[in-house]
């Protein structure tokens, strides 16, 4: 019943009705299928945006509590050579308790974001998350008032005196051997774990969004196809269905015409044009050849539409085209926006660190090494005096005579002399040390400086001094310098630093790597070497080149070197941002090229060419 409703409602329209009917149809699908693969393709992308933003506050908050927990530990170890100085450990007491209120707050943070997401797909995650939460929920606090009783204790004690100073240091340094000490640095490493596992979600939500990109743009093709698929068979029918009562019109007509039979009568079945014509055949033959007409110039609009249909077609797959490039474009800038703020956040860490490490013993070095010169003023005029007691004096009393064999007076006064020098030079030695660590940081620089790249090259290399010297397993790694004159650069003096922090630690990592396979003997009989070699390119670029002589890199690897994320390191030893971060530093903040070049078996080298004076200048 319903079908022939449907076919009666279909016979009673008109020519053009029909027409239209099936092109609104193709065109509806191919509209509501664009819809819906957009709406889904939406759907799922703003799914995984959530997913990435949770994980990238996941990794916020879980990387602010292990940098606090950090410092308060920190704080807490400084106390013990400070409890001689009462100001300064009091000082020190007030940063620790800081740090005390901001883990508190951290950590309420992180239990609220734990009770909001419980219900997310990775509650396992976040299950090991509370369970770490409540394990360790009242260690931070039991540890806070441990070492408040034992402050306040020392507090209670003369600190002038020598032995009340021990008494202090020893009450810290137990605290600081204690169980819950020891418990409470294991906040910092299960929160490691928890970091990695972020990291990864990260990952997987990036790839998801991808994903998701895909699965939108499959979409709306295939609704597209699926259009223009029925908009064909729609086309087919319609015209089966107008030339069918056309075709048994035309036999009639010519039955009449070649019988001369004018009482043959058209069968009407339709109540359109075609059986309007049918009614009028047997009146005038005129209407056969109108007929024909309507027939022709409806075949030329059906051939209009087809062509208009096949350009919107294109022109749509032109559009889909552009937004998937747009979307690539935006994925990118997704990718170097997360270096970029990885990248601020470690230097901005690591110059709070540096400045700090370098004031804290900057001070009393300054200290030491001021009073040496009066130290030793005073000790060559003691020993001056004792002198001239022994020349006008030469036979003292037995009891002075046996008290000066006791101590050894001789060596004393050959020895004490020297001991001074040694403390003199160490104090040196530390005040270079310092301004080596102001030198690689320079917080205070955020605009371009015109520098010695040497001497950033000198503080790193001094900054790494502890992975370059001679250990058990393996000689000291040899660092040839083959400076040439080059005149002050201007760049960010501190990400230049950096970027050579990275470049040459990856070397170091390289030479490690070579060195595994080969004895103590073999590596002393052909050394680790890193050099690095400094020359004007002409009057506006200068080149750094460092290499090494490890095992090298293939050329897939070469490749993919300054990817963000992408090592070869194995899990904990890189995060695979080091070289991407140097890469953004001397293209986009210098203006400059960094390059490698690397043969498998026998070493890597890396160049960074910068121009003298930046062309920012220029601009302005």
């Amino acid at each position: 019943m319903v079908r022939q409703s449907l076919g009666q409602r279909l016979s009673s329209l008109r020519v053009g009705q029909k027409i239209g009917l099936g092109y609104t149809l193709a065109l509806g699908i191919a509209v509501c299928g664009t819809i819906a693969g957009f709406g889904v393709g939406d759907h799922y992308q703003q799914e995984t945006q959530e997913h990435e933003q949770h994980a990238r506050n996941e990794v916020e908050l879980l990387q602010r509590l292990q940098s606090r927990v950090l410092q308060a530990r920190t704080h807490q170890q400084q106390l013990i050579p400070l409890a001689q100085y009462p100001e300064k450990f009091q000082d020190e007491y007030a940063h620790l308790l800081k740090h005390k209120a901001e883990i508190q707050k951290i950590w309420a943070e992180l239990k609220a974001f734990v009770a909001k997401y419980h219900s997310r797909q990775d509650n396992v995650h976040h299950a090991t998350i509370l369970a770490f939460l409540q394990t360790y929920d009242r260690v931070p606090q039991l540890y806070s008032q441990e070492l408040e009783r034992r402050v306040e204790r020392i507090r209670s004690l003369d600190l002038a005196s020598p032995t009340d100073v021990e008494q202090a240091q020893a009450l810290m340094l137990e605290f600081t051997n204690s169980d819950l000490a020891l418990e409470y640095d294991g906040i910092s490493d299960d929160l490691v774990g928890f970091i990695d596992h972020a990291y990864q979600e990260l990952e997987v939500a990036t790839r998801s969004y991808q994903q998701a990109s895909e699965v939108a743009e499959k979409l709306v093709v295939a609704s597209i196809g699926l259009s223009v698929a029925i908009a064909i068979l729609l086309a087919i029918l319609t015209s089966r269905a107008i030339a069918q009562p056309i075709q048994a019109l035309t036999s009639v007509a010519r039955r009449t015409t070649e019988e001369s039979n004018f009482e043959l009568q058209a069968t009407v079945e339709q109540d359109d044009e075609i059986g309007m014509l049918a009614n009028a055949f047997n009146q005038l033959i005129r209407a056969v050849q109108q007929l024909l007409q309507q027939q022709k110039t409806a075949n030329e609009q059906l051939e209009n539409y087809s062509q208009t249909l096949e350009s919107e077609v294109e022109v749509r797959t032109q559009e889909l085209s552009d937004k998937n490039t747009q979307l690539q474009q935006l994925l990118e800038e997704l990718q170097r926006t997360q270096v970029q703020m990885v990248q601020s956040e470690k230097m901005s860490a690591l110059g709070q660190m540096v400045a700090g490490v370098a004031h804290e013993i900057n001070n009393p070095a300054n200290f030491i090494h001021g009073n040496l010169t009066h130290v030793q003023e005073y000790a060559h005029n003691l020993l001056g005096l004792v002198q001239l007691y022994q020349n006008y004096y030469p036979d003292p009393a037995p009891e002075i005579q046996a008290e000066a064999e006791d101590i050894d007076m001789e060596f004393i006064q050959a020895d004490l002399p020297k001991v001074l020098d040694s403390m003199k030079l160490g104090t040196d030695r530390i005040r270079q040390i310092v301004l080596s660590l102001r030198n690689f940081s320079r917080m205070d620089e955020a605009d371009f400086k015109a520098v010695d790249i040497h001497e950033g090259i000198d503080s790193t290399l001094l900054i790494l001094q502890h992975r370059l010297k001679d250990k058990p397993e393996r000689p000291a790694i040899q660092v040839i310098r083959d400076y040439g004159n080059l005149p002050l650069i201007e760049c960010y003096p501190g990400q230049i630093n950096q970027a050579f922090m990275n470049i040459l630690a990856n070397a170091i990592d390289a030479l490690e790597e070579a060195n595994v396979k080969r004895t103590y003997q073999e590596i002393k009989e052909n050394p680790n070497l890193i050099t690095i070699r400094t020359a004007m390119i002409d009057s506006k670029w200068v080149k750094i080149a460092i290499s090494d002589n490890g095992t090298g890199m293939s050329e897939s690897v070469q490749k993919r070197l300054f990817d963000p994320f992408f090592t070869t390191k194995s899990v904990g030893k890189g995060t695979g941002l080091g070289l991407a971060i140097s890469y953004q530093i001397v293209t986009e903040k210098h203006g400059g090229k960094l390059d490698c070049c690397s043969i498998p078996g026998e070493g890597t080298e890396f160049v960074i060419q910068i121009l003298v004076q930046q062309q920012i200048r220029d601009a302005v």
